[in-house]
C-alpha cells in the first residue's frame, strides 16, 4: 500500500476481530467476531502525503511519517456505527452504538462528515490511540488488583466443576488455559 491507498479497503477478511469502543462500566473488553461484508462503507481515513513526525531541537523536521503508517475506515450497520483501524500492528474494529434515537450524536458520525480526509485522519488516530491506550491502562490495573489480592493471600486456587478455577472475596474466576 502507498499513501494512495484505494478509497475502499482492500485485503479486507470476511471476518474480523472487533470490541466495543467503550465497554459498559463493569464489563471488561471482551472480542468478538465482525462479520465484514454486513458493514456499509461510510468513508475512508487515509493518511495521505508524508508528513513530519516530529522535529529536532531546533525545529528542523526528522522523520517523515508516510501514508502506510495507518489506515482508518468508517462503517456502518443498523445503529451501531465502528471504526475499522489497521496499521503495521493488525487491524481491527472499534464499534460504537449510534445513540441518536435517544437523542445523542456520535462522534464517528461527526468525523465521518469532515470533508478534509488529512484532518480526519487525525481525529479517527487520536480516538483509536485513546481506546487503545484505555485498554492497556485497564489490563495494568487489573494485573495490579490481581497482584495485590494474591500478595494479601485473598487468592485461593480451587476445583470447580472439575475445572482449576481462582476464588477470592466471595467471586470465582475460571482459569483460561
Amino acid at each position: 500500500m502507498s499513501y494512495q491507498q484505494k478509497p475502499f479497503p482492500e485485503g479486507m477478511k470476511p471476518v474480523e476481530k472487533g470490541r466495543k469502543l467503550a465497554p459498559e462500566y463493569g464489563d471488561g473488553i471482551i472480542y468478538f467476531d465482525v462479520n465484514t461484508g454486513d458493514w456499509e462503507h461510510v468513508c475512508s481515513a487515509r493518511f495521505g502525503e508524508p508528513r513530519v513526525a516530529w522535529r529536532d531541537r531546533e525545529g528542523k523536521p526528522m522523520t517523515n511519517w508516510t501514508g502506510d503508517s495507518y489506515r482508518y475506515d468508517i462503517f456502518r450497520k443498523d445503529d451501531r456505527i465502528a471504526l475499522r483501524w489497521w496499521n503495521g500492528s493488525g487491524e481491527g474494529w472499534l464499534i460504537s452504538d449510534d445513540g441518536t434515537r435517544r437523542g445523542e450524536s456520535n462522534l464517528l458520525a461527526h468525523i465521518a462528515t469532515i470533508e478534509d480526509e488529512n484532518l480526519r485522519w487525525d481525529f479517527c488516530h487520536t480516538l483509536w490511540s485513546a481506546a487503545e491506550k484505555s485498554r492497556h491502562a485497564g489490563k495494568r490495573m487489573e494485573r495490579k488488583e490481581i497482584e495485590t489480592m494474591f500478595l494479601e493471600g485473598r487468592m485461593k486456587k480451587r476445583q470447580k466443576n472439575g475445572e482449576p478455577c481462582v476464588k477470592y472475596e466471595h467471586e470465582i474466576l475460571t482459569v483460561q488455559r
